[in-house]
Order: structure tokens, then sequence, then C-alpha cells
């Protein structure tokens, strides 16, 4: 995976200026001081939410991993334990 970390900061920014220029191409008068306030609030909380999501998934994903990661473990360690009981039982047959 590429970066993990969530920036409501950059979330922000790229909200707004996305619904900033979508509404720019719209056939509308030009936005308002109220308008662009507004714009402002709604990028904002919508940037928290996605990022709180985003947060959210990689959590998820980290504890996957980890929970493969400790399966893993786990096989390996028993394939080594029988490896190691066959060379005892060979050992001692001879």
């Amino acid at each position: 995976m590429e970066n993990n970390k969530v920036s409501k900061k950059a979330l922000n920014s790229l909200l707004n200026d996305s619904m900033r220029e979508v509404i720019s191409n719209l056939e509308l008068p030009k936005p308002s001081k109220r308008v662009k306030k507004e714009l402002d609030r709604s990028s904002k909380k919508l940037a928290a939410v996605f990022a709180g999501l985003l947060k959210k998934e990689n959590r998820k994903a980290k504890k996957e991993r980890k929970k493969l990661f400790f399966v893993e473990d786990v096989l390996h360690q028993k394939k080594d334990k029988k490896s190691k009981r066959l060379k005892e039982t060979t050992v001692n047959a001879e």
C-alpha cells in the first residue's frame, strides 16, 4: 500500500476544490460569499467522515495482516516441532 496516513486538511482542500470546480462548470450565477462559506463547511464535514472511514479500513486491513502472520507463524512452528521430533527419533533409532 502507498501512504496510509490520512490528512483531513488535504481531503478538505481536495473536496473543496472539486466541488467549486463542478459548480463553476454549471450554468449558474456566480457564487456568493454565503455559498462559498457553505461549501467550506460541507467539505470539512465530508473530509472528516471520509478520513474516519479510511482510518477504519486501514485498521481492519492491519488486523487481517496480523492474523495472517500469526497463522503462518503457528504453522511454521508446528512444522519445526515435527522436524525436531523426526530428527530425535532417527538419532535414537541409530
